[in-house]
């Protein structure tokens, strides 16, 4: 669940001041498109609308599940062609364990430690896939 809500109107995506491209129903296939190529270049991935963009974005403590994603990371880009940005701070040993799976995974792996909410904004309107 969501505890603490959102705030609907500062996550409408047609108005979302961090979007590159504002978006409703009748325009959300095309501007999904134009976001995801928007963050692989903010994140400094290649730019290729084709290749499945995965987003995890939380906070980096067991209960959230970093343990898992970085885990199955090494899997999930041996077997497929796909690109993964994380983002979120926490405990330092997972902060680390992400950014080794950005350097082991160039071209494949971002890794974004920090807090960043229009970054969170792009990824949540850009993604093909969220992991939660």
């Amino acid at each position: 669940g969501i505890i603490n809500g959102m705030d609907v109107s500062e996550w409408d995506p047609t108005k979302d001041k961090f979007l590159a491209v504002n978006y409703d129903i009748t325009t959300a296939l095309e501007a999904k498109a134009l976001n995801k190529e928007a963050l692989q270049a903010e994140v400094g991935l290649p730019v290729d609308r084709k290749v499945p963009l995965v987003a995890f974005i939380g906070r980096l403590e067991e209960q959230k599940g970093p343990d898992v994603m970085i885990a199955a990371i090494p899997e999930i880009v041996k077997e497929e062609d796909v690109q993964i940005i994380l983002l979120g701070t926490g405990k330092k040993k997972f902060e680390r364990l992400l950014k080794s799976m950005e350097e082991k995974f160039p071209g494949k792996v971002r890794a974004v430690v920090r807090f960043n909410a229009p970054l969170a904004h792009q990824m949540m309107a850009g993604a093909d896939l969220l992991a939660v």
